[in-house]
């Protein structure tokens, strides 16, 4: 079982946007109750204000683009969604934002469990970003190793035996298949152009 430390929220700073008066007020309560410093912002934020926070606490149905100082889904601080219309295009806003937790307005008293949910799925995102990257190199590799097992297959027969003496020769250099074709191939294009 996966073990989550215990959060705490007391003495962080949330900057709650929002436009309406009375939903803004409700949430910097909640804030209050959990010991963080909220501060209420109506418009779009500049990088200055941005940075006074830990947390940001949004009104979706009222996001737009340029809301915030950073490309659409880069937040530097985990993100709070308040929901109120559910609609599709505000969803697709907050979800193209990269959003890390929602919390529908008509439950405010769930503000901790959001806090919670938002701050371990940003602490997970530059894992996910790495295996993302590895998984698009991966990809782009697969051609390199197409073209190593051609390579190989005069000297080994057919394409199996190449495709295993390429397995081997990736474990006695301790790379991946992708990296160890990626070598043979640069090893063949330098003993041809020296045959040259």
């Amino acid at each position: 079982m996966t073990r989550f430390p215990l959060h705490n929220f007391a003495g962080r700073t949330a900057i709650v946007l929002h436009p309406s008066e009375e939903p803004m007020r409700r949430v910097v309560e909640r804030c209050d109750r959990l010991g963080i410093r909220a501060l209420p912002h109506s418009g779009e934020l500049d990088r200055d204000t941005a940075a006074a926070a830990d947390m940001i606490v949004l009104d979706i149905d009222t996001g737009h683009d340029g809301l915030f100082p950073w490309p659409a889904g880069q937040a530097p601080m985990p993100l709070i969604g308040l929901v109120g219309s559910e609609s599709p295009g505000r969803l697709a806003w907050a979800l193209g934002q990269a959003v890390d937790a929602y919390l529908p307005l008509s439950a405010l008293g769930n503000l901790f469990s959001a806090l919670v949910v938002a701050h371990e799925t940003f602490a997970r995102k530059p894992e996910r970003s790495r295996q993302e990257r590895e998984i698009a190199r991966q990809r782009a590799g697969r051609l390199d190793v197409i073209r190593a097992v051609l390579l190989l297959v005069p000297e080994c027969g057919d394409e199996a035996s190449a495709l295993k003496q390429l397995r081997t020769m990736a474990m006695v250099e301790q790379v991946s298949i992708e990296e160890a074709a990626t070598l043979l191939l640069a090893k063949g294009r330098t003993s041809r152009a020296g045959g040259r």
